[in-house]
């Protein structure tokens, strides 16, 4: 059973993915999806993994005709123990001619594929469907668009066909009085027997000036999507209704209410606003075929219902030298699971999935205070300060459930910018963070705990008519505690701390000839730690280095570049002396090529590969391509 819910929950994974798409672009006519006109391809290998992807959009037009059409296709292979090949594509067209200013005929295809070799239950699914729809504009600012077609939907080897029709209604900046009106209407119907697909969307702002520095706009907003997905069933409930794959709905409902007022002082550089909202929303989870004589606790279908309350406010100030910006928001969540009753069942089967589904009952508040400002000291001399403050109190009314918790969060930031010249800039940085987290019952406070980061940076650039470099340093420490890491062995506090270097570095030797650098190094420790003496007996250190020396020629619109890629990690551990004892090494060499092309800025081809020797610490040697190729053409 548990196997089959796990296998509920990847089809419904996969199933909001392809629903999504057709409900997003068969019930959304526009034109933007096929604008732009533009062909990508791709091809990247690295290790054992091979993914070619493509992209295509293309369209033509003339005063009276639009064609459009929109691809999309990735393939990806690996090839690990056994191999595994999974392709997806999503491929759209659409046709519309205008008989009329007020009237536009049109049709839409759209196609979803997706296929994985692996052999579980959802290796394999698609999604055609096609729609005649026509636009109608009684008025300037509103559009009506009538469509009925019909869809082919294959699912883990069940293939159902049926009409999809619905209408959409549009309405943009309607004045009416003091009034503007800005509404969207959707309704779709996907009747695929036995399956049924359907999604209801109103969405309404209006607004409203109350003085020429207030503004209020008022929002409601509604949409439910059914949707309908097959799962593996047990062989009695194939054998009882005669199915290969029994079926599920998951219906979720989600609403609000909102109301946000703005204030602007235009010249004065004071902004202010304020909002409110109350939201609901509900998932409902209804399965076609059932066995009363044989549920057990998992088979109850359960429905969730959420209300929440959001309360947010957010002052900004902008002068010649200073700007700053204070948020405050306020949230409270409340989360309710039920079971949902099988007629015929065993009562005592199901008054143990109601308690298990009251378990998971919780509310919530969360408090966030957010303050940053930019303060010019002088032409070229700027600090940057951030604050940010979270408190989360999270509570579960059942007495099985240990789950409540208090957590704090606070993050600060200041950062000092220098500019010495046109050609060369500097910065300062520091920032840290504490959290902590509080269980409120015993059964999991071991795993209270705190955590403080502090990272400190520097670093500059430099821009000159031959050389240029960009550097920087860092270093970090985390320390975390828990509060009583001596109740258990299993428990213990860690610090970790890194030292960073970054560069990256070019010289142009001539107009067609320059040297590029691109380097780190990183070192890392972690340890046990004790916070009252704050002091700590390191565990593992880790050194991680990469360098990329290149030197590329360019040719008016072609670049070519040969190099070297090394990179190099190595474990150590410690022994009952501290000392340093090589755990594992990992290195890796190789030249490595690129290839850039640029043709009248519409066409760009870019070859990367590298091939590397590697050797680890047992002195076993190995060989790999990689290969990353890339044209984009702007059609």
């Amino acid at each position: 059973m548990k196997k089959i819910y796990l296998e509920i929950l990847l089809l419904l994974l996969l199933q909001n993915i392809l629903y999504s798409q057709v409900v997003r672009d068969s019930s959304s006519f526009l034109l933007n999806n096929y604008s732009n006109k533009n062909f990508s391809i791709g091809f990247n290998k690295q290790l054992h993994t091979y993914n070619f992807n493509s992209f295509l959009i293309y369209n033509y037009e003339t005063s009276n005709l639009f064609v459009g059409l929109n691809e999309n296709f990735n393939s990806t292979i690996s090839k690990t123990i056994t191999k595994n090949i999974r392709d997806e594509q999503f491929f759209s067209i659409i046709g519309e001619y205008k008989l009329f200013p007020s009237l536009i005929v049109g049709t839409l295809i759209n196609n979803t594929f997706y296929s994985d070799d692996r052999k579980i239950s959802i290796n394999k699914a698609s999604n055609l469907n096609g729609a005649v729809y026509t636009k109608i504009s009684p008025h300037p600012n509103i559009t009506l668009i009538p469509y009925g077609g019909y869809s082919y939907n294959q699912q883990i080897g069940e293939n159902d066909n049926g009409y999809i029709y619905g209408a959409e209604a549009f309405a943009t900046n309607i004045s009416l009085k003091d009034f503007d009106i800005f509404s969207t209407l959707k309704f779709q119907n996907e009747d695929i027997s036995p399956r049924k697909n359907t999604m209801r969307l109103v969405n309404l702002n209006v607004s409203n000036k109350i003085e020429q520095t207030i503004t209020n706009i008022a929002s409601a907003y509604y949409l439910q999507q059914r949707k309908d997905f097959y799962f593996e069933t047990d062989s009695l409930t194939s054998l009882r209704f005669d199915i290969k794959n029994n079926l599920q709905s998951r219906t979720e409902s989600n609403y609000f209410i909102q109301d946000h007022i703005v204030y602007s002082s235009g010249s004065l550089g004071l902004n202010f606003d304020i909002l409110g909202r109350i939201s609901w929303r509900n998932i409902d989870r209804e399965t076609r075929y059932v066995i009363p004589e044989t549920v057990t606790a998992s088979s109850f279908d359960s429905r969730i219902e959420e209300f929440k309350i959001d309360f947010s406010s957010e002052t900004e100030y902008r002068h010649e030298n200073f700007n700053a910006n204070i948020k405050f928001s306020i949230s409270e969540r409340e989360e309710k699971h039920f079971a949902k009753k099988i007629d015929g069942a065993n009562q005592i089967v199901y008054q143990e999935r109601i308690n298990l589904e009251s378990q998971r009952n919780n509310t919530s508040q969360q408090f966030n205070l957010a303050v940053s400002g930019n303060i010019k000291l002088s032409e070229n001399n700027d600090l940057l300060v951030s604050l940010l403050h979270r408190k989360l109190i999270y509570d579960t009314p059942s007495e099985d459930n240990y789950d409540d918790r208090d957590e704090l969060l606070t993050i600060f930031r200041a950062m000092y910018l220098k500019r010495f010249s046109p050609f060369f800039n500097m910065f300062l940085n520091l920032e840290g963070s504490i959290n902590h987290i509080v269980y409120i019952f015993a059964e999991r406070s071991s795993n209270n705990n705190t955590r403080r980061i502090l990272k400190l940076s520097s670093g500059g650039s430099y821009l000159g008519s031959r050389f240029s470099t960009n550097t920087s340093v860092e270093v970090s420490a985390n320390y975390t505690v828990f509060d009583f890491q001596e109740l258990s062995a299993n428990l213990k506090s860690y610090s970790f701390r890194q030292f960073a270097l970054r560069d990256s570095s070019g010289y142009a030797l001539n107009r067609n000839i320059s040297l590029v650098l691109l380097g780190y190094l990183k070192l890392s420790e972690q340890g046990d730690f004790k916070w009252d003496n704050f002091s700590s007996r390191p565990v593992r250190f880790l050194r991680e280095t990469y360098v990329e020396p290149m030197i590329y020629y360019t040719l008016q619109e072609i670049k070519l570049g040969i190099g070297l890629r090394h990179f190099s990690l190595s474990t150590f551990g410690y022994n009952q002396n501290n000392q340093k004892a090589l755990l594992s090494d990992y290195t890796s060499l190789g030249p490595l090529t690129e290839i850039t092309i640029s043709m009248n800025n519409s066409l760009d081809l870019r070859i990367y590969g590298w091939y590397e020797f590697i050797s680890t610490e047992d002195n076993s040697k190995r060989e790999l391509a990689n290969l990353n190729l890339r044209l984009n053409w702007r059609l």
